[in-house]
Parts: structure tokens; C-alpha cells; sequence
């Protein structure tokens, strides 16, 4: 249920004048919505159950966000400030007593191109990913301190069922079997022996998106754009590639879209030390990410691709991994 009197307090304090207003998700103790005035003036407004660290996550979210687009240029959501100049609203509470925090930021134009991506696309998406990383720089020192590390303890911390699967702590759930299950602790167990072998200098691990598929950019005429900020944390600068080339893998003659995509990195940034391996580490870690989250829908088949990518999930990963 929105909490009206929240998004209204919300409203006020960031100085938006009245529109309407589109919920674009509700989930996770989050609601995200659209919103938009007369004169076609659209903002994003993300209301977020407080918990103890709430306030200090999203503060960190929106200074990294502002560093990235007035020190780097990058095509991002601007966060707008409080009535009292802070980036994110003082507790407001509402009808129930529940209290909520605030953020609002510009809207990112643009479509997300999903399988119509051509070659000259997913180059301009690894040169801004190569933008994003090389951020990290000149980054605000103690923004990564109130981000976590996005890896497997993380995963597992969250995608509680998952861990119950890996740790064999609890019953299997209804439609897992257990040669299924055995295949999941085994591809779990070779991630963690894989990433071990990687390097993790400063040339490949640094504050990342964490989630950037095709989905979450924006190509328009002047360029590309990245939205969706809300878990972005520390890990390998790889992790952000593997979306868009897991996204791509599948196609007949995928080949020119992987050379497009390192070689818009490689034009900003050059490609880290073993960069292929990194990323088919990634792929199968991002595969494992979607396991976690299939296990946790009320039902396998919540959506139509879920059963296959779970059963499929061991022997893509093994493959990722013996190449």
C-alpha cells in the first residue's frame, strides 16, 4: 500500500511542485514511483523503510551518484536535496507509525535497446562502464565504507534459501532435487576456488554498479546513461561487464558484440590483467545471483524462464568455468 502522507511530506520537502505519480516498484521495503509535473517534468522518488543503516546507505548512494555526474560527466540520476540541503530526507513517518526515508533524483531519458542492441551500442555501454570504474579514483575516501562487498558471503547472507541449498542446513525446497542441489554446491564450490585465482588490485576491484543489464541503461542521442544505483557496492570491475554479455552469449555469431564491448572499455580504460577469465568468473557468480533470487519466489515457475535457469545453472557455470 503507498504510504500517501510519506509521499506527500516527500514531495514538500524536496521542492517538487504537484504532478501525477506512477509506482514503478514496490518490493524489499522499498517503493520506487514516478513522477511527473505539467510541464513534463519527471523525477524519480524512491521511499525506503528506515532500518539502523538506512540513512548512511542511501547518503552514500546519492554522493557517489553526484561524483559521478559533476566530476565525471556521466549520464546518471542527480540527486536533488532536502529543504535543509541534505541528499536524503529526515525520518517521516506515516499513518501506521512506520518510518520511511526519502530520496529523489532527475530522471535518465532514453530506452533500454534489451536484444536490439547492435555492435555500436554495446561499445558506447563498455566505455561508460569503463567511465564509471575509472570514478573510483578520485572517489569521496569513506563512500565504499558504507557499501557492502558484493560476493558470495553477501549473496548467501541474503538469498537465505540458497544458503540452506550450498550449506545443506534445511530441507530442500519443494521442486529441488537433490542431484540439482549437489550441482549447486558444487558450482558454488568451484566460484569460490575461481575467484581465488583472480587478481584484485585496484585495477580490478573498486565501487561498482553490481546490476548493470540492459534494462538499467538508457541509449539516446547524446550517449548512454546507467539508472538503478540502489545496490551498488565494492567488487570486481568485471561484474559489471558480464551482464551485457551474458545477455549476448546466445546469439548466432555473438562474437563482434563481445569485441564491441571491450573494446568501448578498453578505449577509456585498459582492460585489467586476465580480463576473459574475470568475466566468465562473473558470469557463472551472476548466474549463481539469479538462483538465489528464484529460490526465493513463492513458487519456481513465477515466471517462465525461472525453472530452466535454475536446472541449467550448474552446467553453465561448470562450462563458464573450464574455459
Amino acid at each position: 500500500m503507498l504510504p500517501t502522507e510519506v509521499l506527500r511530506a516527500a514531495r514538500a520537502g524536496f521542492g517538487l511542485r504537484r504532478g501525477r505519480v506512477r509506482v514503478l516498484s514496490t518490493r524489499f521495503g522499498k517503493v520506487c514511483l514516478a513522477h511527473r509535473t505539467a510541464d513534463g517534468t519527471r523525477t524519480q522518488i524512491r521511499l525506503v523503510l528506515a532500518q539502523p543503516d538506512t540513512y548512511a546507505r542511501l547518503s552514500a548512494e546519492a554522493r557517489w551518484l553526484r561524483h559521478l555526474a559533476t566530476a565525471h560527466g556521466l549520464s546518471v540520476p542527480m540527486p536533488y536535496r532536502w529543504s535543509d540541503g541534505a541528499l536524503v530526507s529526515p525520518p517521516l513517518i506515516g499513518r501506521d507509525d512506520r518510518v520511511w526515508h526519502a530520496v529523489a533524483c532527475t530522471w535518465i531519458t532514453g530506452r533500454h535497446l534489451g536484444d536490439g542492441m547492435r555492435a555500436a551500442d554495446v561499445r558506447d555501454a563498455g566505455s561508460l562502464l569503463a567511465r564509471l570504474h575509472r570514478a573510483n579514483v578520485d572517489a569521496p575516501p569513506d563512500i565504499a565504507a558504507a557499501r557492502p562487498t558484493w560476493w558470495i558471503p553477501r549473496l548467501l547472507a541474503l538469498a537465505t534459501t540458497l544458503r540452506g541449498v550450498i550449506e545443506k542446513s534445511q530441507p530442500l525446497p519443494t521442486g529441488v532435487s537433490r542431484a540439482l542441489a549437489d550441482g549447486l554446491k558444487d558450482a558454488h564450490d568451484a566460484i569460490v576456488l575461481a575467484h581465488a585465482s583472480l587478481p584484485a588490485s585496484s585495477r580490478h576491484v573498486g565501487l561498482i554498479h553490481t546490476d548493470a543489464h540492459t534494462q538499467n541503461m538508457r541509449w539516446a542521442m547524446g550517449g548512454v546513461g546507467i539508472v538503478d544505483f540502489e545496490d551498488f557496492a565494492t567488487g570486481r570491475f568485471m561484474l559489471d561487464l558480464a551482464p551485457l554479455w551474458g545477455r549476448m552469449e546466445a546469439r548466432r555469431n555473438p562474437a563482434p558484440l563481445l569485441d564491441a564491448l571491450l573494446s568501448g572499455y578498453d578505449r577509456v580504460v585498459s582492460l585489467p590483467e586476465g580480463h576473459m577469465r574475470d568475466i566468465r568468473v562473473m558470469l557463472s557468480f551472476r548466474r549463481l545471483d539469479y538462483v538465489g533470487w528464484i529460490l526465493s519466489w513463492p513458487r519456481l515457475d513465477l515466471f517462465a524462464w525461472g525453472p530452466e535457469c535454475l536446472e541449467t545453472a550448474p552446467s553453465y557455470i561448470m562450462r563458464q568455468l573450464s574455459r
